[in-house]
């Protein structure tokens, strides 16, 4: 009998304290709370993280309860600032997760703790329906919106197959700053068929857009736009989404950048004939040409503002090349050359050359009413050096560059450029040329600092001061990994393989911002401000410890 009543009694214990339990959720609460500076919470009436055991959280500001446990925990408009603890796994009842986070409107300079992923856990969070962490509050306080927390995403999200509303997208009305979530899109999210409503807008996700997104058929808003900077095309598995009224991948400029910036996606466009035509489709501000969109044109509503297209020069025939995709029985190419209309062709991309001269097109559709594809710039001069080939690849951690000409007169050398965006150079190296021959030349230099994407050209100089640009060429290195590099470092370091011009953040070991700056791939991070000491520095997708040694 003693046996039994001792059972019970550890029964009753485990079921009122332990896990799944309200004592269970009251700690989880508590546990959040702590982990996001809850003092100074907008709203926090009735938390009382200094309670006792058995002590009920039903009366909490933000907190539903059903049967004895937590179900619905709403802080939209409370302002959390820290990270998400894992022990929100603990609340397996809940069905409405929606956290308010802070965010100033200038610089985050209230609370910043060092902000940790979304943790694993939230995957046991299996009843959830409704799962909001944008934290858009709604209303016109200095302070709002936009989740903090870094990428990436955990595969674990796709646990939660009950869901019908995620929201993880940066809500910031101004478009100063972009959520810090990065890196792939998990393919388990393809898992939560349920969903009728997924906004990953305005982050920094990365990589293809994962083609299981296409198993969610209830779908009715999706939106993959902003500041994404996703690879790829759009997933022909789209074409499923039949119950769509928005679907958005646009990538929108952030105004606090000086040159204009495009979203990765590219064409062809796959046949989107399955989504409802009365949706609204968004593909703006990427890198598509007219390959898909002439065709899909019935069912894509917004497609402004292009990346530049490819421009192709055949220096034996003299011959110039615009490739904008599509019918090109639909194609007027506009020829210009230093800066003036030469030109006007329908239903050929090509143009014979008759002149030196800086050569660029314009191209339109006729299937596609409003957008204008301009190809990049291409400098046509005749120099007394033949380029016979200029190639590029990876050696380990190093650039090899090789070119060869068949004829110089007069060859003074060649300037090496760098670019990390393909449109804006700077010289890293100079070879001197053979100043006159007949025979052919080989030439060679070594980037040993090279970009994640480094693009090069090839500056031909003569002595009477005449010069040429080679064609542009690109290699990317085998390591994606962003590294800063000295470490230790001085007045500045860099960062290997940054990819694009990008906030920088640099925390002290107490997680206190000492310097917030955009960065551009091969520039230098000036840390000149900063004292001798160990900081974090924050990059896309990475944060790593750097020494600071003066």
């Amino acid at each position: 009998m003693k046996h039994i009543l001792l059972a019970i009694l550890l029964l009753s214990f485990f079921t009122s304290s332990g896990q799944g339990s309200l004592e269970s959720d009251r700690l989880a609460l508590i546990a959040l709370y702590n982990s996001t500076n809850g003092p100074a919470w907008f709203e926090n009436a009735g938390w009382n993280p200094a309670g006792n055991p058995g002590d009920s959280p039903c009366g909490w500001y933000g907190v539903t309860c059903e049967g004895g446990r937590v179900t619905g925990l709403n802080l939209l408009q409370s302002g959390l600032d820290g990270s998400i603890p894992p022990a929100i796994g603990n609340l397996d009842q809940l069905k409405t997760l929606i956290l308010g986070w802070t965010v100033l409107t200038d610089a985050r300079t209230a609370y910043n703790p060092p902000y940790l992923p979304i943790p694993t856990e939230i995957g046991n969070l299996t009843n959830l329906e409704h799962l909001d962490l944008s934290g858009d509050n709604g209303i016109d306080y200095d302070i709002y919106g936009g989740l903090p927390l870094p990428g990436p995403l955990p595969e674990s999200l796709g646990n939660l197959t009950k869901l019908t509303y995620l929201n993880l997208s940066c809500m910031l009305r101004d478009m100063k700053f972009h959520g810090e979530l990065n890196g792939p899109i998990p393919g388990s999210l393809g898992n939560l068929v349920n969903l009728t409503y997924l906004n990953l807008g305005s982050q920094q996700f990365s990589g293809a857009i994962p083609s299981e997104l296409g198993n969610l058929t209830k779908l009715e808003f999706l939106n993959l736009g902003g500041a994404n900077q996703f690879t790829g095309g759009i997933p022909a598995s789209f074409n499923n989404l039949t119950s769509l009224n928005s679907l958005s991948l646009g990538y929108y400029n952030n105004p606090c950048c000086a040159i204009p910036l495009y979203g990765g996606l590219e064409g062809p466009i796959p046949d989107l004939s399955g989504i409802p035509a009365l949706a609204s489709v968004s593909i703006p501000n990427n890198s598509f040409n007219f390959e898909g969109l002439d065709v899909n044109i019935s069912r894509i509503d917004i497609y402004n503002n292009q990346a530049k297209i490819g421009i192709d020069y055949n220096v034996g025939a003299k011959l110039l090349t615009a490739e904008a995709g599509g019918t090109i029985a639909n194609n007027t190419y506009k020829w210009y050359r230093n800066n003036v209309l030469v030109a006007t062709i329908v239903g050929n991309k090509d143009y014979n050359v008759t002149e030196d001269g800086t050569y660029y097109a314009e191209v339109t559709n006729s299937a596609v009413p409003g957008l204008t594809l301009t190809t990049e710039n291409e400098v046509v001069a005749t120099l007394p050096v033949t380029l016979v080939s200029f190639s590029a690849s990876n050696i380990g951690e190093q650039n090899y560059l090789a070119w060869k000409t068949s004829f110089e007169n007069n060859s003074e050398g060649f300037a090496i450029e760098r670019s990390w965006d393909g449109n804006k150079f700077e010289k890293i190296g100079f070879v001197a040329g053979r100043g006159n021959t007949n025979t052919g030349s080989d030439y060679n230099f070594i980037d040993r600092s090279p970009l994640f994407l480094s693009y090069y050209r090839l500056k031909q100089m003569d002595f009477d001061g005449k010069f040429a640009y080679s064609r542009v060429i690109s290699v990317k290195s085998p390591d994606d990994e962003i590294v800063a590099y000295p470490n230790p470092a001085g007045n500045h370091f860099y960062l290997k393989n940054l990819k694009d011009k990008s906030v920088i953040i640099i925390r002290n070991p107490e997680g206190k911002i000492m310097s917030k700056q955009f960065v551009e791939p091969g520039k230098p991070v000036d840390v000149s401000n900063l004292t001798s000491g160990l900081y974090t520095v924050t990059s896309p997708g990475k944060s790593q410890k750097i020494v600071i040694r003066k």
